[in-house]
């Protein structure tokens, strides 16, 4: 199995995107991803699995950016909602 970790800076976060790679039986790969949202070195998200699997890399980094991004804005909104109360 090939791994593959990176991340994106994005609005003060570090979205860490860990994909792993997997070779079917009919020796076709499919990647998955698993996205942790990090603000400086605080895990803010933990990891989280995705629950789909795309046919290449490029579009298991485009997936795990935008699911991270989404996390973080969902994050920030519990987090102001709850600064308000």
């Amino acid at each position: 199995m090939t791994k593959h970790d990176i991340y994106d800076e994005h609005e003060g976060f570090r979205l860490w995107n860990y994909m792993e790679c997997e070779t079917l039986e009919s020796g076709q790969e499919v990647w998955r991803i698993n996205v942790e949202v990090k603000r400086v070195d605080e895990v803010v998200i933990p990891v989280g699995a995705g629950d789909q699997t795309y046919s290449d890399r490029g579009l298991a980094q485009v997936a795990g950016r935008e699911l991270g991004a989404k996390l973080a804005a969902e994050w920030l909104n519990t987090f102001d909602a709850e600064a308000s109360c």
